[in-house]
């Protein structure tokens, strides 16, 4: 090897939630790893980032998830007990709500909220309740309507289902196939949504202390502990494969060579690596559509009854764009005291009124649904370009055809293959780890 050249037994190209996991799970099968990350810090979306008060004080923002969607027994609940990652104490919540037909409404989380909740007739309501005697009976391109129009009903996949799959996943529940919400056929096949949570255990919200961005900083750290670690501002520029059935990665100046290569990367990425010796494969990849996400992050002074946090989702097209907020409570760590720390979602699969690109937009907007919200002492817009993978309808197809063109010792993870969210980046990396012990990496 040159002096600019490095060997791995497996090199991890991406070192976002995805690539993290993937090499966590390798080194505790014994195996070398190497992450390369493109930008100056680990964890992709999922960071928690300094955002000091207006007066300086201590304060910090999630790019990504405000919580963790935790299970007990599941991949995320075994990743964040092996880590030692501590949780804190979870608490009661303050009001949610379901912004529709130009007011707020109590939101449909609890069975209290869906009889409460606006258009659903006398005779829907009981169809939603009769969801526990419904068999099971996906198919494989079904998407989200339709699976919880035959679970509860048309009434509830017409009048409620668009906000809540708009506030989760950004795009429209018709354009969505089950493949973005995985757990859903875990649900069905365990009884359906009532019976499976309750066999399968409910989730819940929880935040690890240090914000979400703890779970990357905890998984970099674990990995920094062996030789090679995550190296950040490293980018792959090609790859090569080599006459002894390893691959050599080419990054700016410098290469690693490895017997197996992880692209824990976005679709088009991977596929711009993958288009001279895999092109089907590549295309395939390519051909995901991804979704773009503005977050407005924003302080208030604190109202009355909002202290334990607020949630709203507004049912499309009626925001405009906006589609959700969501705020920290008042005792929480990552806020300023005293004030309400906001955070605003646009965009996604759905058009935007353009004035509401710009804040005074987003504010008007907001205080059609949110009327006590104070001005804002303090904004941040953060663009998400590409957050989201659209995985519609017959995705699960796709994704076979991309696994089935990969050539030996490549292997392709991440959002959109396994479904967005970190629990089912969790589950999924899980998963294709556990396999690896029966076919080998290479």
């Amino acid at each position: 090897m040159d002096g600019n050249g490095e060997r791995a037994q497996v090199v991890v190209l991406g070192g976002g939630i995805s690539g993290l996991l993937a090499a966590w799970h390798l080194r505790q099968k014994g195996c070398d790893v190497v992450v390369w990350e493109a930008a100056e810090a680990p964890g992709g979306w999922a960071q928690t980032l300094p955002w000091p008060g207006p007066a300086g004080e201590p304060g910090w923002l999630e790019r990504g998830p405000q919580g963790l969607l935790v299970g007990r027994g599941g991949a995320l609940d075994r990743l964040l007990r092996a880590l030692a990652i501590e949780l804190r104490p979870s608490r009661p919540r303050g009001p949610r709500w379901l912004g529709k037909a130009g007011r707020r409404h109590p939101g449909p989380a609890s069975l209290a909220g869906l009889l409460r909740a606006p258009g659903l007739g006398f005779g829907e309501k009981l169809r939603v309740l009769a969801e526990p005697f419904i068999p099971a009976g996906t198919g494989p391109d079904e998407t989200l309507h339709a699976f919880f129009a035959r679970r509860l009903g048309e009434g509830f996949a017409r009048e409620l289902l668009p906000a809540l799959v708009a506030g989760v996943l950004a795009a429209p529940p018709e354009r969505l196939g089950l493949e973005a919400a995985p757990r859903l056929k875990r649900l069905e096949a365990h009884g359906g949504l009532f019976l499976g949570g309750l066999r399968t255990g409910l989730e819940r919200t929880r935040l690890p202390v240090g914000g979400t961005g703890a779970l990357a900083q905890a998984l970099a750290l674990t990995l920094a502990e062996r030789l090679g670690g995550v190296s950040t501002g490293r980018a792959a520029r090609a790859l090569e494969p080599l006459p002894d059935g390893r691959w050599r990665v080419h990054g700016e100046g410098l290469h690693v060579e490895a017997g197996a290569v992880i692209l824990a990367l976005p679709a088009a990425a991977a596929a711009a690596l993958l288009r001279p010796f895999a092109p089907e494969a590549a295309s395939e990849l390519a051909a995901i559509p991804h979704l773009d996400l503005r977050l407005w992050h924003s302080r208030h002074p604190m109202v009355r009854g909002w202290e334990r946090g607020l949630g709203l989702l507004v049912h499309p097209p009626e925001g405009r764009g906006l589609l959700g907020a969501v705020s920290f409570a008042a005792d929480d760590p990552r806020g300023v005291p005293g004030l309400l720390q906001l955070r605003a979602y646009v965009g996604g699969a759905y058009p935007v009124d353009p004035a509401l690109a710009a804040w005074p937009g987003v504010f008007r907007e907001l205080r059609r649904w949110l009327p006590e919200l104070g001005e804002a002492v303090q904004v941040r817009e953060d663009a998400c370009s590409g957050a989201f993978p659209l995985l519609e309808p017959g995705h699960g197809a796709r994704v076979a055809r991309v696994l089935e063109g990969l050539p030996q010792g490549l292997h392709w993870l991440g959002a959109a293959r396994f479904g967005p969210g970190i629990p089912n980046l969790a589950e999924g990396v899980e998963a294709w780890a556990g396999a690896l012990s029966m076919r080998g990496l290479t």
